[in-house]
């Protein structure tokens, strides 16, 4: 029963993504309806949250998207593991998250230590895919197309393939986001 009401809500989301794609709108009467859809398939939207057309993900009842986040177009979750966004965590277009792996012997899934975490207020570029068992720092930026591999500090500018700290920075007394300007937990 559980599998045939979510296939219903996810039958619901691809039909509001097919009529905002079909003519070119993205009202908040869209945004809400998908928001609610996806509360409803299982994932745990804690807050006001905004996530764009295109959004796929695995196993809804792994994924914890904290308050103010804004995820971009086309964005991926499959969350065989744990995934939580925390507050404030803003994505570009074609985010892959995959709190999973393989066993590079036998190829049998690894499941322990994939647990994902974005510890909040990130920016994260285009194009830039998460593996399994990272934790991204409070504050950190991760440039486009970079490919996350293992766990990046608190308050600091990365990129590449694999990511790497580029530098780091000192966090704004006042972000922009979607849901307007915000103190960051830094200064509070």
């Amino acid at each position: 029963m559980i599998k045939l009401k979510q296939s219903f809500f996810l039958l619901a989301i691809n039909l509001i993504n097919i009529i905002s794609e079909l003519f070119a709108i993205e009202t908040n009467f869209f945004i809400f309806i998908r928001s609610l859809l996806l509360k409803a398939t299982g994932i745990n939207i804690q807050g006001k949250c905004f996530i764009d057309k295109g959004f796929r993900f695995l196993y809804p009842r792994n994924i914890t998207i904290g308050t103010n986040v804004s995820l971009g177009h086309y964005n991926k979750i499959w969350a065989f593991n744990k995934v939580y966004i925390g507050d404030y965590v803003q994505s570009a277009i074609g985010l892959i998250i995959i709190s999973g792996s393989h066993n590079s012997s036998d190829f049998s899934p690894i499941t322990e230590n994939q647990d994902i975490i974005l510890e909040g207020e990130n920016w994260i570029g285009a194009n830039v895919t998460i593996i399994g068992g990272v934790t991204i720092g409070k504050g950190t930026i991760i440039g486009a197309g970079s490919i996350v591999v293992k766990d990046l500090p608190p308050y600091s500018i990365c990129a590449g393939n694999p990511c790497r700290v580029i530098r780091k920075r000192e966090p704004s007394t006042l972000v922009v986001s979607p849901f307007g300007k915000y103190k960051p937990e830094f200064f509070k």
